[in-house]
């Protein structure tokens, strides 16, 4: 359950599989786990820099405050003067904790980063033995409305990138499974309605803008079973490769079957 949970909610805007995939598929993820190593790396680089740059600045300030500590104060030193060295060493060891707790940070941000470059490694190691889907049946009758990939909004003019195609239906339309498998999550998506998540060995489905929900999580579902109806005129459908955190995701459209 910890793992559906985590499928669904990494689902922002989120036939059987046969052993020998098009070409393309596999080169495809290669790509997005080599783009996301040399993020990684450029980020790394960045953290990096930041820790030698809080270090030297930390040099400073240590030897700054020990000065404050160390200097004497005038015999006759009036009680304005012992006030005013004392904010002073406040002061210092204030700017020393922050810093010190600005360091662990980035030091705690680049471990997470290595521990991500560490998952890409595996993935790409584990992509050429992936059973990877080559045909899917279409979630539910109708055409595409929405394309995998980066599209423009209508009003803010943003760049959006969408993870899956929306598919134009008849209001209420009945939604199938697109392969054989078992529902590892049933219930709300953000941004999808109500939605089903689907595993299929190496790779997950995403049946998503449904209304009313026909199988609970555990269920075994063959290719064409109904998973429930669209919530209005559009029926969601991502699919996810077992790689990384979140998995990998890529166009479902190459793969749907004959209508």
């Amino acid at each position: 359950m910890r793992l559906a949970s985590a499928v669904a909610l990494s689902l922002l805007a989120l036939g059987i599989a046969r052993a020998d995939p098009t070409p393309d598929t596999r080169d495809t993820l290669a790509q997005q786990l080599a783009a996301e190593t040399q993020t990684l790396d450029t980020t790394r680089a960045t953290i990096d820099g930041k820790i030698k740059d809080a270090d030297a600045v930390r040099v400073a300030r240590l030897r700054a405050a020990y000065r404050l500590v160390r200097a004497p104060l005038r015999d006759d030193a009036t009680l304005d003067d012992r006030l005013a060295a004392a904010r002073r060493r406040a002061a210092a060891r204030l700017l020393l904790t922050r810093d010190a707790a600005e360091r662990a940070l980035l030091v705690d941000e680049n471990k997470q980063l290595a521990d991500a470059n560490e998952r890409t490694i595996v993935a790409s190691r584990q992509l050429p033995t992936l059973a990877l889907p080559e045909t899917l049946g279409w979630p539910a009758k109708g055409t595409i409305a929405r394309h995998y990939g980066t599209l423009e909004h209508e009003r803010s003019k943003t760049t959006l990138a969408r993870h899956g195609v929306d598919i134009e239906v008849e209001t209420h339309a009945k939604a199938v499974a697109p392969a054989a498998g078992t529902v590892r999550y049933a219930g709300p998506i953000r941004g999808l309605d109500q939605g089903i998540v689907l595993d299929h060995g190496d790779y997950y489905t995403v049946v998503g803008k449904l209304g009313d929900l026909a199988v609970p999580v555990g269920t075994t579902v063959a290719a064409g079973d109904t998973l429930g109806r669209s919530a209005r005129h559009r029926v969601y459908l991502e699919v996810r490769v077992k790689l990384g955190a979140g998995g990998l995701p890529i166009d479902p459209e190459p793969l749907l079957s004959s209508p």
